[in-house]
């Protein structure tokens, strides 16, 4: 029988390693099956212990929906698997952790769906709306609080900190007694994902939700002291983004002035930027769903330029809330009706020409609508005016996003479009040109990247493309083929690679690929029915919908 630690450890090694974000191609397969005979491998060539192994972080650069760009990560995967082992064994002693704080509103619980695409629940805009409606009803002034570069800062000695309290931590150092627990294990194997680093946990795998929400619950904790003058009852936080709510400004003062000092102890510092406070009407959830009530009534062509009217109206109006994600998602069965598809791409490629860094929300919808129609002229045009502007910004997220299109499309691109690609040394980017280039749509000079990866080994931010370009064999030469070599120590690639394990699935070229939409090449055929005005479609709630990393 398997146990619910081991459900926790395969849940997140099957569906927590990848930042959500990513095209379908990035997505594990086999992982958790193969993890015990990899991790028994570790330290058979030298007899170093699991613990000590130090691999690298995957850094890239995306746009959230605000256009801003943000630094996601992808975990060395031989870390990825010790670090998820430790948080899944340990997942009572960290849920009592979390459970210190009374405020939090994102707390991370591993999901209790059959099917589900994460690992870890997040927390819905629904239940935030719930939560700061209560506190703009319960105070007249709400202080607004953030943590500057949140993953970013956190201080991996300082989990200890946030599990035992930083003076119990302190003293169990100072006796030598602090090493047997498992904070200070989590402590060392955070660590160990970037070179031993200890500034900074990557945003985007499931691992570091948990990770950082531990820092949080000891924050709450302290925020909610006696004597710091505030109560549970005024708090609530979505990740690092805190609402404060107190009945005249100097209150507001003196809670911010409290908050800066807590956040420092643990190495952290405010957000002057998103420090502000608001009162009366200007503070209260927002109810931007109900402007997309009126649609209920519509469909054809009126629904389609309705839609986007009000898209193109709300979105500069709620800038902190993805409302075209929402909207594009919520309505995605109608936009794929095959009556509307002309005019639904009309206006998807125009949202997605005034809003390139929304194109993993509109992709999806249009390659439907491309496959379903055939291939035009401007296809080809709009793609590759994606690739050229996301690589420009350095949006290596919708970057990504635009090269899969291309290739779900099966679109030759120009020898121009694919240098500015390579110009940006980014290894996902590598990775899918390589992938281009073997299925003569790139037109790719190997040269330079067969160069770059020369020097590379599987600890280094490269392993992802030595693994997989040797895996599907799209080039043998020395620079990719390094499995079992020196430059995979204890042959823990090799093995991973004898398993079947898939870190980029290369077949994932279909609607129905796509992670929470649940759409398949029959919602976009002439048979499919169009929904009638009073019709929902499915998972259209506004309960269902996920904030991003904030």
């Amino acid at each position: 029988m398997v146990s619910a630690a081991d459900k926790r450890y395969a849940s997140l090694l099957d569906n927590g390693f990848y930042p959500a974000e990513l095209p379908p191609v990035f997505k594990t397969n086999s992982f958790s099956a193969a993890s015990d005979s990899v991790l028994a491998k570790i330290g058979t060539s030298n007899k170093a212990k699991p613990d000590n192994y130090a691999g690298s972080t995957t850094f890239y650069d995306g746009a959230t929906f605000r256009g801003h760009l943000r630094t996601f990560g992808i975990i060395n995967p031989i870390n990825y698997m010790l670090v998820s082992k430790l948080i899944a064994n340990k997942w009572a002693s960290i849920q009592k952790t979390f459970k210190l704080s009374k405020v939090s509103g994102a707390r991370p619980s591993f999901s209790t769906k059959d099917k589900s695409e994460r690992s870890i629940q997040s927390s819905t805009l629904s239940k935030k709306s719930d939560r700061l409606q209560n506190l703009a009803a319960c105070y007249p002034v709400v202080l607004n609080l953030d943590i500057n570069r949140f993953y970013g800062s956190i201080y991996t000695h300082s989990i200890p900190w946030a599990v035992l309290g930083k003076a119990e931590a302190k003293l169990r150092y100072s006796k030598g007694t602090l090493k047997g627990h498992w904070s200070d294990k989590l402590d060392t194997l955070v660590r160990n994902c970037n070179q031993r680093q200890t500034v900074g946990i990557p945003i985007g795998p499931d691992t570091s939700r948990i990770v950082s929400e531990l820092l949080l619950s000891r924050i709450d904790v302290e925020l909610c002291a006696k004597g710091t003058g505030l109560t549970a009852s005024q708090i609530y936080h979505s990740i690092d983004d805190y609402q404060v709510g107190v009945f005249y400004p100097h209150e507001a003062e003196q809670a911010q002035s409290l908050f800066q000092r807590v956040v420092h102890r643990y190495e952290m510092r405010i957000n002057d930027f998103k420090t502000g406070v608001s009162s009366g009407i200007e503070f209260g959830p927002s109810v931007f769903q109900r402007h997309f009530d009126v649609l209920k009534s519509q469909k054809g062509q009126p629904f389609i330029e309705h839609l986007f009217e009000l898209i193109y109206s709300l979105a500069p109006r709620y800038p902190n809330i993805n409302i075209i994600g929402y909207a594009l998602k919520s309505f995605r069965y109608r936009l794929a009706n095959h009556n509307t598809h002309q005019l639904a791409k009309q206006y998807l490629q125009r949202l997605t020409y005034a809003s390139p860094h929304e194109a993993r929300w509109t992709l999806p919808l249009l390659l439907g609508i491309y496959s379903a129609q055939g291939k035009e002229t401007d296809t080809r045009r709009f793609i590759q005016w994606g690739i050229e502007v996301s690589a420009r910004r350095n949006d290596v997220l919708n970057l990504l996003w635009f090269l899969y299109a291309a290739l779900y499309l099966r679109i030759k691109l120009d020898k121009s479009v694919c240098f500015a690609c390579i110009e940006l040394s980014n290894h996902l980017v590598d990775l899918m040109l390589i992938h281009g280039k073997h299925e003569k749509l790139f037109p790719v000079e190997m040269s330079a990247i067969k160069q770059r990866y020369l020097p590379s080994d599987f600890n280094s931010p490269a392993w992802i493309v030595l693994y997989e370009v040797s895996r599907h064999g799209w080039n043998t030469s020395p620079s990719f083929s390094k499995a079992g070599t020196v430059d995979d120590p204890d042959g823990l690639y090799l093995e991973l690679q004898s398993q079947g394990v898939e870190f980029y699935q290369s077949h994932r070229f279909s609607v129905d690929a796509f992670s929470g939409w649940h759409l398949t090449d029959a919602h976009f055929t002439p048979e499919q029915p169009e929904l009638e005005p009073w019709e929902y479609d499915a998972d259209a709630s506004y309960d269902y919908f996920e904030d991003e990393y904030p």
